[in-house]
């Protein structure tokens, strides 16, 4: 009940915005890509070519984004966009008075073109933008929606688009996707497939003040969705395999929203571990990353902060989304080992058809701390040869 008045204000909010009057402008694009983190930086080195080839070669950019890649955008991407908005996604659900002025500034802003860079999308947090825009060409991904809740399938409006391009199936990993999409917007050749982000020499001298040991590997024990957080204890159990069998130093790093699974993870290890928790921008967690042996975390993302800067990545995956966001393909990122519970490698192995989408998120609970460190195991000391395994000791 709670979530059907929220939906039916969101929609008298809709209604309200459409109901301003707005006219298109003249070679104006408004660009919308207001999922997450990770989402962003599987788009980001792709969104350049819009200002270089194409039809919208000559056109004024309007970015719309979500906040929390906000810091990246701004040092590394903001010369695509000749103007941004950024969304707050938590006030945008919570706060109806934000919700639409937000709106209205869209349906304002006068785009004569507009393209949602957003795969998997609601009507309520990503459609509704698109739906209030005043462009009379609206462009987007096709997507399978079959998982949005009747009711919202009911409210959402007919014909939001003007043009869908078919983007692939599910199993196709996102950054080729995106590429995809914008080589066929654009009609552009087909070309080789990156998320790297440059290092930068101000950042990384920034650092400097966190004292990080010559040999150290982050561990990220939190995440957003409840449903895929590891036992604090599993990855204390990590950490001080590695910390042991290594010689590494645990660096735990995290956003305010992860300080309570941080809190948990150390309390548990009995490593000494660097507390980085809420100390570094983003910019500035990208360059611990640069520096780390290996990431050690669940499906966040910041597996994609650590591939785009080259760092090894250990991740935990309940097999929910598979080939969509793991695993990477080895052109991209050549030492991303994702892990999987059994009975999702048993799928993988047999090839046996399965929809992933139905996965339960929950089920990479069931992944043991032995399985991730015979992985780290397997593959870590020949990512980087100066790291050798003390004998002798074990798992612990």
């Amino acid at each position: 009940m709670k979530d059907f008045l929220k939906l039916s204000l969101y929609q008298l909010i809709y209604y309200a915005v459409r109901c301003v009057p707005a006219s298109p402008g003249t070679n104006h694009l408004l660009l919308v890509k207001t999922d997450e983190i990770g989402d962003y930086i599987l788009i980001r080195n792709l969104l350049p070519l819009f200002r270089q080839s194409g039809p919208y070669e000559n056109y004024k950019i309007t970015f719309v984004g979500n906040s929390a890649f906000r810091q990246i955008f701004s040092l590394y991407d903001q010369q695509v966009a000749d103007e941004v908005i950024w969304l707050d996604k938590k006030r945008f659900s919570a706060d109806l008075l934000y919700r639409f002025r937000l709106l209205l500034l869209i349906r304002k802003i006068g785009a004569s073109d507009a393209i949602s860079l957003v795969y998997s999308r609601i009507f309520r947090k990503d459609d509704v933008i698109m739906a209030v825009s005043a462009a009379p060409a609206r462009t987007a991904m096709n997507h399978n929606n079959r998982l949005i809740t009747a009711y919202e399938r009911r409210l959402t409006p007919k014909h939001i688009y003007t043009r869908l391009e078919d983007a692939g199936e599910d199993t196709l990993f996102d950054a080729n996707r995106n590429a995809r999409f914008i080589e066929r917007l654009l009609q552009l050749p087909p070309r080789p497939v990156t998320t790297e982000i440059a290092a930068r020499a101000d950042i990384r001298a920034d650092i400097g003040s966190f004292s990080l040991p010559q040999a150290y590997f982050v561990i990220f024990p939190g995440s957003g969705i409840p449903e895929k957080k590891w036992p604090p204890a599993s990855f204390s159990t990590v950490a001080q395999h590695l910390a042991r069998q290594y010689r590494l130093v645990p660096v735990v790093c995290g956003s305010a929203a992860d300080a309570a699974d941080c809190r948990e993870f150390i309390r548990a290890c009995d490593a000494p571990v660097i507390d980085l928790t809420t100390k570094t921008s983003l910019p500035q967690l990208l360059e611990v990353l640069r520096g780390a042996a290996c990431l050690v975390s669940v499906d966040t993302g910041s597996v994609h902060l650590a591939a785009a800067v080259g760092c090894p990545v250990f991740a935990l995956y309940s097999g929910l989304h598979y080939g969509r966001f793991a695993p990477y393909p080895e052109s991209i990122a050549a030492h991303f080992y994702p892990v999987y519970p059994d009975q999702v490698d048993s799928i993988i192995r047999d090839k046996r058809p399965v929809d992933f989408q139905l996965i339960p998120i929950d089920l990479l609970k069931e992944i043991t701390p032995a399985k991730l460190i015979a992985k780290i195991d397997e593959f870590l000391p020949g990512i980087n040869l100066n790291l050798k395994k003390i004998p002798n000791e074990g798992i612990i």
